[in-house]
């Protein structure tokens, strides 16, 4: 990818005594990470040497880094005969004229919405973020969902993530503690990649309210990204006040796609009325919950704590 106008937003800014330096957007650098997890190989074209972008690959680990002012498509060239690839295999995110060379014959070829009309005109798409602002975020994003590894990536984030939440927060994982024994009969170290116990996982919106509140006895992460709760307990908010309850002994939770799942028994406790069932789905996007059979809906005229048992009626 080119640099000034696609990693920045082309503006060069220098201090009082000549020093230059730039900006640069965090969730591009954090993409670039994921990307490079997740098998792509990287690598900054700029036809401007820099001292920031040299340092800005180094803080990256990016290993592509190519300097120089001369024609761009020589420079791609090196870098196809390094790593045998071909023009078909390579992405380019280009701004300008001096783009035009590697955008006309790579196989996936990028504009930002801020490039010159030529370099947009032989594009294969056009980002929707500018370049300095997200747009390199957005096109290894579509890469990587595009060649089925974004869930691998998320995956291996949110393991390293849950594990964080582990070893620094002891008072929600007051319960971990040695893992229990192992059921010989299922290979368990060939589908997990990690596990939590007694969480307590909080959603908060914009303005710091509680949207809901996610407790189970034990998750178990999947090299998928999946997770399978044990015991696990969903609290609704509205205006920070417990709106509603779901229970089930067990679930999978799909963290990626706002989505979750369970085959057993399911149990939703909202003011005076509670419906029990077999099977349910949860779909944050469209804040939907399904159950799926044998269906029992109670009643109650007597208010009653959500989540405690129905009382009987005189």
């Amino acid at each position: 990818m080119d640099v000034d106008g696609v990693l920045t937003d082309g503006k060069l800014h220098f201090t009082d005594d000549g020093r230059e330096f730039k900006t640069f957007d965090v969730q591009d650098g954090h993409s670039i990470g994921m990307a490079q997890r997740g098998g792509l190989i990287i690598g900054f074209i700029s036809g401007r040497p820099s001292k920031a972008t040299t340092q800005r690959a180094a803080d990256l680990k990016v290993k592509i880094v190519l300097q120089k002012p001369t024609n761009k498509m020589d420079m791609v060239e090196k870098v196809k005969r390094a790593h045998g690839l071909t023009n078909d295999e390579i992405a380019f995110i280009g701004d300008d004229l001096v783009d035009l060379p590697v955008l006309r014959r790579v196989g996936l070829a990028v504009a930002v919405p801020n490039a010159v009309d030529e370099a947009k005109d032989v594009a294969h798409y056009v980002t929707r973020r500018r370049g300095g602002d997200g747009a390199v975020r957005e096109v290894i994003e579509m890469i990587l969902k595009t060649q089925g590894s974004w869930k691998k990536v998320v995956a291996k984030y949110m393991v390293l993530f849950f594990a964080a939440w582990t070893f620094t927060s002891p008072h929600l994982f007051a319960d971990s503690g040695t893992p229990p024994p192992k059921d010989p009969g299922k290979k368990q170290a060939d589908t997990a990649m990690g596990y939590i116990e007694k969480f307590e996982v909080p959603q908060r919106d914009d303005d710091g309210n509680l949207k809901w509140k996610l407790f189970g006895e034990r998750a178990t992460i999947r090299p998928d990204g999946m997770m399978d709760i044990q015991n696990a307990r969903a609290v609704f908010y509205a205006s920070n006040t417990v709106d509603m309850v779901f229970s089930t002994p067990s679930c999978l939770l799909d963290r990626a796609n706002n989505h979750a799942t369970t085959d057993d028994h399911v149990r939703i406790d909202r003011q005076n009325m509670l419906l029990t069932g077999v099977g349910g789905e949860w779909n944050g996007n469209t804040s939907s919950m399904v159950i799926r059979s044998n269906v029992v809906v109670i009643i109650s005229n007597v208010p009653q704590a959500l989540g405690e048992q129905p009382r009987q009626q005189p």
